[in-house]
């Protein structure tokens, strides 16, 4: 049997630092935990984790719904709420509180990974030494890390997480694989030639004559389609990339204060969406298969107050399946791994979301 004797501590919020809120869902937990599992397994001779958790504060932007794909890979998350101006060290220090009780109460554990670059915590892997624990230290591997924390851990472990541009957060997700590269399509005029080249035993200028004879043919067709093409220019041209941090500045406060109730939280969001900057940015949104972040982010500028546990729910897609369910919009998504999207329900889109009623959140359905 496996020993069990690694824990890890995940400092939510530092290790999702600059990496913007929309790209959040595109990091896999499990891949974390599995290169994790191995750097200890290989520098340490430590066996497979025992206790996983993340401290942040999961209603935040882009965090509530990336929550789901944290806890599958089967770590514990520890909601943070600051009680005080100073909202960065919130997470940190219920951190330290409990991977300091873990050291002292569970002796089995023997490895002690934390994820973070932050040197706030230079003083737990002292003490966790103090203890005579084996520590390690990660964060993805384009963070600049506290040089005192890289210093003090035993090993440091850059995490390879291949990131994702910016843009692809404004694609939609009913698509291929986003890292494919484009496939191209063969030739039909290069494949005959090429057969014809097989066939012939005559010297290499044939090809060479038929290469000439080519632009020829191509002049006939340019001088049909000439004309069209010079009145399509404008149309080639590409569409103008939208910024929805920007769109979302010019969306009015529509509500501003909080929800009492879920039915309230419902009354609330149709109320945002009477709002014509906000449809604006919604049919907008639809159309280019936006993701929930985006549409989290609109609703934020125009009711700044509420929240998904205001609808009884953890989750924003959860809250908005409640919602919209009156509305022209819904959620679809196309697997569990990937963002839900903002649609038009009258399209009927492939993996649209079902709607959930008072009664479904009451109970718990998903």
């Amino acid at each position: 049997m496996t020993n069990r004797n690694v824990a890890v501590f995940i400092d939510a919020e530092n290790l999702f630092k600059g990496y913007g809120k929309l790209d959040i869902p595109d990091l896999s937990m499990a891949d974390i935990l599995d290169q994790l599992e191995r750097a200890a397994a290989r520098e340490a001779g430590a066996g497979s984790i025992a206790l996983a958790r993340a401290y942040a504060d999961w209603s935040a932007l882009g965090l509530e719904d990336y929550r789901r794909d944290v806890e599958r890979a089967g770590v514990q998350t520890m909601q943070v709420f600051s009680v005080s101006k100073a909202e960065k060290n919130a997470a940190d220090i219920v951190l330290v509180v409990d991977c300091l009780r873990a050291a002292a109460d569970l002796e089995q554990l023997e490895v002690f990974i934390i994820v973070s670059a932050d040197g706030d915590f230079v003083p737990l892997v002292r003490r966790l030494h103090e203890l005579d624990k084996y520590v390690i230290g990660a964060t993805l591997a384009d963070h600049p890390v506290n040089n005192v924390l890289e210093q003090e851990v035993d090993q440091y472990v850059p995490l390879k997480i291949r990131p994702v541009p910016p843009a692809a957060a404004l694609q939609p997700i009913f698509s291929a694989d986003p890292f494919a590269p484009p496939v191209k399509k063969p030739s039909r005029r290069s494949a005959p030639a090429e057969r014809s080249t097989r066939r012939s035993a005559e010297p290499v200028e044939k090809p060479v004559e038929k290469l000439v004879e080519k632009p020829a043919e191509k002049s006939r067709g340019e001088r049909r389609t000439e004309p069209a093409k010079k009145k399509g220019e404008p149309r080639k041209k590409a569409p103008t990339k939208v910024s929805w941090h920007d769109l979302a500045k010019e969306i009015p406060v529509v509500h501003a204060g909080p929800a009492a109730s879920a039915e309230d939280y419902k009354a609330i969001i149709t109320q945002v969406l009477s709002d014509s900057k906000v449809r604006t940015f919604c049919n907008q949104l639809a159309d280019a298969g936006g993701t929930l972040p985006i549409l989290a982010m609109a609703i934020k500028a125009a009711a700044p107050s509420i929240s998904p546990s205001d609808a009884k729910v953890s989750s924003m897609s959860r809250a908005l399946r409640f919602a919209l369910a009156d509305t022209e919009y819904a959620l679809a998504r196309e697997s569990d791994d990937v963002q839900p999207v903002l649609v038009r329900r009258n399209a009927h889109p492939a993996g649209q979301l079902t709607d959930l009623s008072l009664d479904d959140i009451q109970r718990g359905v998903q």
